[in-house]
């Protein structure tokens, strides 16, 4: 029997019913809890250092280390919130994400448009409470996210991705590429619907979270001809190429889509998927906020979807709500490490992929809002490990860096009312003849001219993208088809460009000071 078959033999219902708490030496049963946390202002992307002992935290206007070695008690062993400040259109920006490769830490931002300095940041941290900047490397476009492993940077850059050896301790640019070259009819698509958001890469192949298009995985073998392997999940492209002006933003709320980030388990052999999107309209009978879908991709040209982890409920879904879709997360050995913004963090046994099962969730939506949950370090086979999440703060509140124990658990008196995901509904189709037109795609891809009073907005641009050196220059060509922004953010249509280019967590930047 195959791999596949027999995930697939156990995938008939997800085991995600209550969960135990922590037993302490004593015998008696502890709530689970964090270990300790420590504020920082900002707070959004977390990697933890190789060894587990520190934590590398975007805070949006720069980066801050974090010593995690005492769990009880992190405390900040370096900060510097005034990146290229020297430079024109500096300081730095909207710096959302930072990454680890060994004694390499790479920073990039900003992660929206907008007339600020663009650039990525290598830092030696082989002194993680002394980073020394070895590199600079100025672009031309946002960079929302990224990924850095064995010396190659790999920059989100709207529609596509770039990708750049570091192995000198200089940016040195490799290739490009987007989903766009694979087919004539993604040109014709809004490049909103085809955002690559975040991704991920291991070994031989990199995966995309392509938005609306699904998650792609692509051959990098040869890094300086990327190709197209396979596409799971997403919409169909003559679909989306057809969406009316005025259901724009309704394709972006709904579920199902809108692939957010991805990784793979360490033999990648099985892909977690999380999206951001939810109820657009609290008044029909299509609820519940997108999850993590898991797929077998054992055959990478084949794969196959396992099952879907289901998000917590919440009464007050949608962008100004108490969303709890999962943001970021990580995988070690047999376990999920999820956040879910208002919703808490989660740590699932993925002992068998098609079967999760929820053994940790610990939740105060009044004070926390999650970005993300990242492994740290296991402490031996006897000893309790840890994983950190990024807390940004509701509405006011101070975000900060908590640190939790890699162990079973049930909290004690759960703060605030959230449904158990087991128990929430999930939109799993798209209503299509309600969203396109039946004449020629191309008259339904225009920016909109309006958006939800309820979401913040963002200027919109249409003009094409310079694409980097050694490629094709990629420019409008109808009034209908979208490619990045002239500076390499995906284009922005109002609420949407609050959505796929920045994320919900990022879009933050555009709320008012009081948060509405």
């Amino acid at each position: 029997m195959e791999r596949r078959d027999v995930l697939r033999a156990g995938a008939g219902a997800l085991a995600l019913g209550a969960v135990g708490g922590t037993v302490s030496a004593a015998g008696q049963q502890d709530a689970y809890e964090p270990l300790g946390s420590v504020d920082i202002e900002g707070t959004m992307e977390v990697a933890p250092s190789e060894d587990g002992q520190f934590a590398f935290v975007a805070t949006g206007d720069g980066f801050v280390s974090v010593d995690i070695s005492d769990e009880a008690n992190p405390s900040i062993a370096f900060e510097d919130h005034a990146l290229l400040a020297d430079r024109d259109a500096g300081p730095m920006q909207a710096v959302a994400d930072v990454k680890v490769d060994g004694d390499r830490l790479l920073v990039v931002g900003p992660n929206q448009p907008g007339d600020v300095i663009k650039a990525a940041l290598l830092y030696d941290i082989s002194d993680p409470a002394n980073p020394e900047q070895v590199a600079v490397k100025t672009v031309d476009h946002s960079i929302h996210n990224s990924f850095f492993v064995d010396g190659y940077a790999y920059l989100t850059n709207g529609d596509r991705f770039r990708i750049m050896d570091t192995s000198n301790d200089e940016f040195s640019a490799v290739s490009e590429w987007g989903i766009h070259q694979t087919a004539d009819i993604w040109s014709e698509v809004n490049a909103n619907f085809r955002n690559v958001h975040d991704l991920w890469v291991q070994g031989d192949y990199a995966y995309l979270a392509n938005w609306d298009a699904g998650t792609v995985i692509v051959d990098i073998s040869d890094k300086e001809n990327p190709s197209m392997v396979s596409r799971l999940g997403g919409a169909d492209p003559q679909k989306l190429a057809q969406v009316r002006r005025q259901d724009l933003t309704a394709i972006f709320y709904q579920p199902p889509g809108n692939d957010h980030y991805v990784t793979v388990d360490e033999n990648a052999e099985t892909l977690y998927v999380g999206a951001e999107s939810w109820d657009a309209n609290p008044d029909d009978d299509r609820r519940g906020a997108s999850g993590i879908d898991v797929w077998d991709i054992s055959d990478k040209a084949s794969p196959e979807k396992l099952t879907t982890i289901h998000a917590p409920g919440s009464e007050n879904e949608g962008f100004q709500g108490q969303f709890t879709t999962s943001h970021n997360f990580s995988l070690y050995r047999d376990r999920l490490y999820t956040s879910w913004y208002y919703g808490g963090v989660m740590v699932h046994d993925i002992t068998d992929p098609a079967n999760p099962e929820r053994i940790a969730w610990w939740r105060d939506p009044n004070n926390t809002q999650f970005w993300g949950a990242k492994y740290a370090r296991s402490n031996g086979p006897d000893a309790q490990g840890a994983f950190v999440a990024g807390n940004m703060g509701p509405g006011q509140a101070t975000g900060g860096l908590y640190v939790f124990p890699d162990t079973d658990g049930e909290m004690a008196e759960p703060p605030g009312v959230f449904t158990a995901p087991e128990e929430t509904s999930m939109v799993t189709s798209v209503d299509w003849p309600d969203y396109v037109e039946s004449e020629s795609p191309n008259t339904a891809t225009q920016t909109p001219t309006e958006t939800p009073t309820e979401t913040p907005t963002a200027t919109p641009t249409e003009s094409g993208t310079t694409a980097m050196e050694g490629t094709t220059e990629m420019n409008d060509t109808t009034a209908g088809t979208t490619e990045s922004s002239d500076d390499g953010g995906s284009p922005g249509f109002g609420a949407v460009t609050a959505l796929a280019g920045l994320g919900l967590g990022a879009a933050r930047f555009l709320r008012s000071d009081d948060g509405e």
